[in-house]
């Protein structure tokens, strides 16, 4: 039998000690606020204003009434890790929930959906399936050196809380990314992956017949239709509630939602860019020696080579 490589134990560099100060709690106004900045580029698009009189006729319909989706016992979610369309399904997944009235949650981490929730957005896919009722999941994977140099961008100037948490030496995740150059960064970035998506990633069931495997790079093909009806139908869904589904998924596309064209759209956006394959021009040989080093089983596992 042939021995395993001893691989290195890779502790984040990231700061997870609590915050100095209790987060502040978010209001409605910033909620509205956020998703104002998110998605500002819907109020322009003439299908924002049918699908959002669709969804106020089936939440008024389902609210007396009883959703097809509801017909049926299984929790529904979907699974994404950072980089590969959380807030895009969130967005969705939320519109959703609205319309068809059952309550749904947003989980961190491996926290487990509440009694109440009939759907949920698993945003980094570390639920433990095993202690779910019965469901129905879509896995939306990304190519692991993308979601690398994705996250590396995006953690250099986010706001979000866990990156300004200071480490034992008083540095936060940021403060260090931003002092290093970019091929230092880079390694930075790679190590922060390993230790939050290694041990998920390679535990990952495939053969799940509960699960649908989606790749974030089909979800930009031409063809792509066809796949956001294959992931609701998955989940349960039929006649207008599917077809109201497909046309939110078309609608919260991220040319749509940032009111411009595909590609790079800002340095400082949570969508910088759709394009796959960006790995290419920004890792250098020493960055994709050190990823095939520690993850390329997980790159295999999930097609990517």
């Amino acid at each position: 039998m042939t021995t395993p490589p001893v691989r290195k134990p890779v502790k984040t560099p990231a700061g997870f000690n609590p915050p100095a100060e209790p987060p502040k709690e978010v209001g409605p106004l910033q909620r509205a606020q956020t998703f104002w900045k998110k998605n500002r580029g819907l109020t322009g698009n003439p299908k924002f204003w049918n699908i959002a009189r669709r969804m106020l006729a089936m939440r008024a319909r389902t609210t007396f009434g009883k959703s097809k989706v509801l017909q049926k016992p299984d929790l529904i979610f979907v699974a994404t890790h950072h980089k590969a369309m959380t807030t895009y399904f969130h967005a969705v997944q939320k519109s959703l929930a609205f319309a068809l009235n059952i309550p749904f949650e947003r989980l961190q981490g491996g926290v487990l959906p509440s009694n109440r929730a009939r759907m949920f957005l698993s945003m980094q896919g570390k639920q433990d399936l095993s202690k779910l009722p019965k469901y129905r999941g879509v896995h939306v994977m990304r190519d692991p050196r993308d979601m690398i140099v994705s996250g590396y961008h995006y953690h250099k100037w986010t706001h979000e809380e866990w990156v300004h948490r200071l480490d034992d030496n008083g540095r936060s995740y940021q403060d260090k990314l931003n002092s290093l150059s970019k091929t230092e960064g880079l390694f930075l970035e790679i190590d922060h992956f390993i230790f939050y998506y290694r041990e998920t990633l390679e535990n990952w069931n495939m053969e799940d017949p509960d699960m649908l495997e989606v790749s974030y790079e089909s979800l930009m093909q031409p063809g792509k239709d066809g796949i956001y009806g294959d992931i609701f139908r998955h989940l349960g869904f039929v006649d207008e509630e599917l077809e109201l589904a497909v046309d939110l998924m078309r609608l919260f596309e991220a040319s749509s939602r940032s009111g411009k064209s595909s590609g790079a759209i800002s340095q400082k956006s949570h969508v910088r860019s759709g394009k796959s394959g960006q790995w290419e021009a920004e890792l250098e040989p020493e960055h994709l020696a050190y990823i095939e080093q520690e993850l390329g089983p997980v790159l295999r596992k999930f097609g990517y080579t």
